[in-house]
């Protein structure tokens, strides 16, 4: 029989985690299946909560969007152990929720929990944490920067593209060097994005090839910016055929380092929509690492 914990942030802002956590639990408890619930402050604390708890955990339930469950499989990554994971949407965006076709509705994603099937995907990391949706620099870890809880609460996805158009025609270029297995590209460019899902600000067909579960990194490298091909990115971005941009250079790979060619520059990254490191940064894939519930 499951055992589920709830673990959920208390101290986010206007939540109503504890709420959702409880009628989980209740609608566990008609199933006959025990939760325990675990309200945490902190990052840090929920972390810790499910490091030195890993062995006794069956099933870790998370409430949020993709920083949440970054925290959770961040946590597997740092055990070197995974548990089943249930997620319950609660973010303003979702990417991976979205890209397992999890239901955002409350109700459906109890159900989710408590009768769907266990899905392997990977775990794509750093060397210390790990990436749930996406890892940006440039352009798109400024629009992330610049982008305010009420406004993805107010405009959603939308949000995104305004804030990213601004800091696009604004930002500098960076020149930085990618390292793979197939050897060093050197760019000079507004952004990159490296990506786990197809879903990227909310937007679901942002990379149709990209999927949890197929071991690889998939990155995207703005090469050369045209002011005029602007209305053209946007296009692109909306229907995911990025591909076809001459502008831009994809790449897939399972190990990828990128650097800044001039190591005195300072280039801060983003996880999943959070502070990351400055570059250098590497990265990798634990393919099927970690089983996630997804609708039958």
């Amino acid at each position: 029989m499951p055992k589920y914990t709830v673990i959920y942030n208390e101290d986010a802002g206007k939540n109503d985690n504890k709420s959702i956590a409880e009628r989980f639990q209740q609608a566990a408890k008609r199933l006959k299946r025990s939760t325990t619930l675990k309200a945490t402050s902190s990052r840090q604390e929920a972390l810790d909560c499910v490091v030195d708890h890993i062995d006794q955990l069956d099933t870790v339930i998370t409430i949020g969007g993709d920083g949440s469950i970054n925290t959770v499989f961040s946590a597997f990554f740092k055990a070197k152990k995974s548990v089943k994971v249930g997620i319950i949407p609660g973010g303003t965006v979702n990417n991976f929720a979205k890209a397992l076709e999890i239901p955002q509705d409350e109700e459906a994603a109890f159900d989710t929990i408590l009768n769907g099937h266990p899905l392997a995907v990977d775990l794509t990391h750093t060397e210390d944490r790990a990436i749930i949706s996406s890892l940006t620099l440039g352009t798109l870890a400024d629009m992330a920067r610049h982008v305010g809880q009420d406004e993805k609460k107010k405009w959603g996805p939308l949000i995104y593209l305004s804030k990213g158009i601004r800091q696009l025609i604004a930002k500098k270029s960076y020149q930085i060097k990618v390292s793979t297995a197939d050897g060093d590209h050197v760019y000079r460019t507004r952004f990159l994005l490296a990506t786990t899902t197809n879903s990227v600000g909310g937007f679901t067909n942002f990379d149709t090839s990209a999927s949890p579960a197929d071991g690889k990194i998939h990155l995207v490298i703005l090469k050369h910016f045209s002011f005029m091909r602007l209305l053209g990115y946007l296009s692109y971005f909306l229907t995911g055929r990025f591909r076809d941009i001459k502008d831009v250079d994809q790449l897939t790979a399972q190990e990828v380092e990128i650097s800044a060619v001039d190591s005195h520059l300072k280039v801060e990254t983003r996880i999943d929509g959070d502070p990351s490191d400055q570059l250098p940064i590497k990265l990798g894939v634990e393919q099927g690492f970690v089983q996630v519930m997804v609708p039958k």
